[in-house]
C-alpha cells in the first residue's frame, strides 16, 4: 500500500478522536429550501463561549456566521452552502493496484423568494456549482462499474441543478421546474446516504441504464410534481428531457434538448412511518417507483446481428426500470440506533445493461460512547447484469457477463458540527461483471468540511 495512504488514514482517525463533543453536521447535498437561521452558530452561545476554543468545535460552519453576516442574510433569505470533500483512495488486487486522491467542491445559493419580493409567496429558487478533480480510481485502477467514490465525475467546474419550485396546499405539494437531478429525489435512503461507493448513491440500475441519465455530477431539464396528501403518504412525478451528452456540454450550461432521447418519466410512491408530528416510535420509510423512456434503445440482441451482418436491422423499444426502497429503524435507546435499508429492483433485459439489482446494510449511529452522531455501517450491493446483453457479447467473441458485487465497511467519525472524516474498506466481486475477472481490496479515507 502506498506510504502516504496509510499515513494518512492515522492522521485521519487519530484526529476525528481527540473531539467527542456532541455535534450535527451538515449535509452535503444542497438543501432544497434556503436553511432556517442558524440556532448553533457562535453567535448564538453564552456570552462568554463565543470566542473561545470550545466554541469553534461547537458551530455549524468552519467559517462561522460572518461575524453576524451569514445570519442577516439567512434572515433575508439568502442561503450560502460551500462544502469542501476530499479523499485518497488505493486498491489492491485485480491486478491492478495503485492510489488516487480526488475531490469536489460544491457551492449552493438557496432564496427563499417570499422573503427577499415579499410578494411571491411559498416559492425557493435553487442552484449549485460544482468543481470536481482528480481520477477515477474504478476507470484507473479496479475496473468496476460500480463507481468505488460517489465523489468521481467529469473533472470541470459546472453548473450542476438550477430550478424554482412553488409550494402551495399549505405547503403539502409543489411544482419544481429547471434544471433537476433525479437522485437528489427520487429511490433516496437515508440509510445508504452514509456510504461512498457510487452504487449505493445512484444505483447502477438507472445510472448505466438510460441514456444521459439525469444523476450527479449532471442535471436535466425538467418539471417535478409533488404532492402529500395525508402526513404519511407522498407521491412524486417527474419528465426529464434529456441534456446533451455531459463531455460535450462540458460546464453543464448548455440547456439544449437532446433530441435523440426520448422523454424520462419517473413516478414514485412512499409510505412514511412513525414520521407525523405527534407519532412515537421507530421511524420508517418504504418507497416503490418506476422510470421509464422511450429514446435510441435498440435491442442487444439486434445490435449483435447487425454487427455481424449490417444488413439485419436494429430493433427498438422502450427502456424502463422498477424499483423499491426500505429504511427503517430497528432500535433505538438514547443516543444508540441501529437502523437497516434494502434497495431493489429491476429493469429491461432487452435494453438495459443492469437488469437487476440488490443492495442492503445496516448503520449503527452513537456505537462508541460520548460520540452520539458517529455512525459505522456495513453495505453490500449487487448488480446482475443482463444475460441478453451478455450473450450479444459471446456472440461477438467477447467474455461472458454475470454480476458485480460491492462490499463495503465504513465508519464516520463527526469531528464537529461542520467537518467529518471517514475512513472506508471495500471488496469488489467480479469487477466489470465479466466472469473470472480478479477481486479488488479498496480502502480509502475522506474528509468533508462545510464552510
Amino acid at each position: 500500500m502506498p506510504k502516504y495512504l496509510l499515513t494518512t488514514c492515522l492522521l485521519g482517525a487519530l484526529t476525528a478522536s481527540i473531539s467527542a463533543a456532541p455535534v450535527q453536521f451538515l449535509s452535503p447535498f444542497a438543501p432544497t429550501a434556503p436553511a432556517a437561521r442558524n440556532n448553533q452558530s457562535v453567535t448564538s452561545l453564552p456570552d462568554g463561549l463565543v470566542n473561545t476554543p470550545d466554541a469553534f468545535w461547537r458551530r455549524d460552519t468552519f467559517t462561522g456566521d460572518w461575524d453576524g453576516f451569514r445570519n442577516q442574510m439567512n434572515d433575508a433569505g439568502v442561503a450560502i452552502t460551500p462544502v469542501y470533500e476530499a479523499e485518497v483512495f488505493g486498491s489492491i488486487g485485480n491486478g491492478h493496484g495503485g492510489d488516487i486522491s480526488d475531490g469536489l467542491f460544491d457551492i449552493a445559493l438557496d432564496l427563499d423568494l417570499e422573503r427577499i419580493t415579499h410578494v411571491w409567496q411559498d416559492a425557493v429558487f435553487h442552484m449549485n456549482v460544482v468543481d470536481i478533480y482528480g481520477p477515477s480510481l474504478s476507470s484507473r485502477f479496479t475496473g468496476d462499474f460500480s463507481n468505488t467514490s460517489n465523489l468521481a465525475g467529469f473533472n470541470t467546474l459546472r453548473l450542476q441543478e438550477m430550478w424554482i419550485q412553488q409550494n402551495f396546499w399549505a405547503k403539502r405539494a409543489s411544482i419544481r421546474v429547471g434544471m433537476m437531478a433525479a437522485d437528489t429525489e427520487f429511490f433516496s435512503s437515508q440509510g445508504s446516504s452514509l456510504f461512498l461507493n457510487g452504487t449505493f448513491g445512484a444505483f447502477t440500475l438507472l445510472a448505466l441504464n438510460f441514456n444521459n441519465a439525469p444523476v450527479y455530477p449532471v442535471a436535466a431539464p425538467g418539471v417535478r410534481f409533488d404532492v402529500m396528501p395525508v402526513s404519511f403518504l407522498d407521491f412524486k412525478a417527474a419528465l426529464y428531457a434529456p441534456n446533451e451528452d455531459a463531455e460535450n456540454n462540458t460546464h453543464g450550461t448548455d440547456f439544449s434538448i437532446n433530441s435523440k432521447d426520448g422523454a424520462l418519466v419517473a413516478l414514485e410512491m412512499s409510505y412514511l412511518v412513525n414520521q407525523s408530528p405527534n407519532d412515537r416510535g421507530l421511524i420508517g420509510s418504504y418507497r416503490v417507483g418506476t422510470f421509464i423512456q422511450q429514446g435510441d434503445y435498440s435491442s442487444w440482441a439486434s445490435q449483435a446481428a447487425n454487427a455481424l451482418d449490417p444488413r439485419q436491422p436494429l430493433r427498438y423499444g422502450t427502456n424502463y426500470m422498477v424499483y423499491g426502497v426500505a429504511d427503517q429503524e430497528l432500535f433505538k435507546n438514547g443516543q444508540y440506533t441501529v437502523e437497516a435499508f434494502v434497495r431493489g429492483g429491476f429493469a429491461s433485459s432487452r435494453y438495459s445493461f443492469v437488469s437487476n439489482y440488490f443492495d442492503t446494510g445496516l448503520n449503527f449511529t452513537g456505537l462508541v460512547p460520548n460520540r452520539p452522531l458517529d455512525v459505522l455501517g456495513i453495505g453490500v450491493a449487487r448488480s446482475g447484469v443482463s444475460k441478453q446483453f451478455s450473450a450479444s457479447q459471446v456472440e461477438q467473441g467477447s467474455p461472458s457477463l454475470s454480476s458485480e458485487t460491492a462490499i463495503e465497511l465504513t465508519y464516520k467519525f463527526q469531528v464537529a458540527p461542520w467537518g467529518s472524516i471517514q475512513p472506508d474498506v471495500q471488496y469488489i466481486v467480479n469487477p466489470s461483471g465479466v466472469q473470472g475477472s480478479r477481486n479488488a481490496f479498496v480502502l480509502g479515507l475522506r474528509t468533508t468540511i462545510a464552510f
